[in-house]
């Protein structure tokens, strides 16, 4: 409505309706969406009272609980920062100060959104976070998705607290009018709470929900696709059973075996079980065996591992942890004379799962 329609109805005594929102509407905004402020803000802060106060081994490299392993075991099947990822497992220093700085980030936006202190931008940071959370671990989860829908939960609900601002139970009140502050200019209002836009059309801002809206479902149902295949397809769980990749596969005639591992499937909560290692010939013969015994006493020379999750031996197996990535060499007891030729190599898990690789003497 322009200002000389404004002008005609109040001349005519009656209110001109109303083309934007009034600073009550955003008022209320900020009061629905509290809930998801509180509770969000929660979630983030509560990642750094974890870590700090409640259990500091979660930031110590020397701890078996440091969470540095957490981030190598999101890399097998994270979505577009997988380089990344592999870089900080590969320099487990480099990658004590990215948790650190990822540590005091999630306090700061988290107690930002718990008390509602540029709320807006502190709703940008996990909305930021959370989608790195999604990207990076939105495969895990064993009984059912639970790093997928922390991530997409945890991007909506920001982007929802990122619209509708702080509300009146915000810090962000301290700078209206009514608490004795000036008026908050376009480029406070936009980082911290209140109207968003000018007092014309609410257009645009209805523009920049939907498009928002879009893209939160979009993200949404793209990994679900891809994590799980949760919106067509056959439904598959990357998480649910222990699964090695072998590669780089050598074997002598002497019948020592080389290879690299690399358990790219599985629970987080526990290592693949690695109790035999066979070399098979051309007719399925065993050519060579190592059985559990020999597997968990392999020397530490016989192992060089690529990432913070260590492949290792155990007390009655080879145990290879999630995402652990190793070059691991296998040498018989007694040298063996292997004909020229393909042979097969396949290691066991407790389970029975097995896996093969192919390697030639020439």
């Amino acid at each position: 409505m322009t200002v000389l329609e404004n002008a005609r109805a109040r001349l005519a005594g009656r209110a001109a309706p109303e083309s934007g929102w009034s600073a009550e509407a955003w008022t209320l905004a900020g009061v629905i969406a509290t809930p998801l402020r509180w509770v969000t803000g929660w979630l983030f802060f509560s990642a750094f009272w974890r870590r700090v106060v409640l259990a500091p081994a979660k930031l110590d490299p020397t701890s078996p609980a440091w969470n540095g392993k957490k981030i190598n075991d999101f890399l097998p099947h994270s979505l577009g920062i997988g380089n990344l990822l592999e870089w900080l497992v590969s320099h487990p220093a480099l990658l004590q100060v990215f948790l650190v700085g990822f540590t005091a980030v999630e306090a700061l936006v988290g107690l930002a959104l718990l008390l509602g202190l540029m709320t807006r931008l502190a709703a940008l940071g996990t909305a930021v976070l959370s989608l790195g959370i999604l990207l990076g671990a939105g495969w895990i989860g064993t009984t059912c998705l639970d790093e997928w829908q922390i991530g997409a939960a945890g991007i909506a609900g920001s982007l929802t607290v990122m619209l509708a601002g702080g509300g009146p139970w915000a810090l962000d009140r301290l700078w209206s009018p009514r608490s004795g502050g000036a008026t908050p200019g376009p480029l406070l209002r936009l980082v911290s709470s209140g109207r968003l836009g000018g007092e014309g059309s609410a257009r645009p801002v209805m523009l920049v929900a939907g498009v928002l809206a879009a893209a939160s479902l979009l993200v949404t149902l793209a990994t679900n696709q891809v994590f799980a295949g949760g919106v067509w397809g056959r439904l598959h769980n990357d998480s649910k059973a222990p699964h090695l990749a072998l590669s780089h596969a050598a074997l002598r005639p002497d019948g020592t075996v080389s290879l690299e591992i690399y358990r790219d499937g599985g629970p987080d909560t526990y290592g693949a079980f690695v109790v035999e290692a066979q070399v098979l010939d051309s007719r399925g013969a065993t050519v060579e065996s190592f059985d559990a015994t020999q597997l968990a006493a392999l020397p530490a020379t016989a192992i060089t591992n690529h990432y913070v999750n260590k492949i290792k031996p155990g007390a009655r197996a080879l145990v290879v942890p999630l995402a652990a990535k190793a070059d691991v060499m296998l040498s018989p007891a007694s040298p063996a004379r292997l004909a020229e030729g393909t042979y097969r190599i396949v290691l066991t898990d407790v389970s029975g799962a097995a896996w093969t690789t192919t390697a030639t003497v020439s």
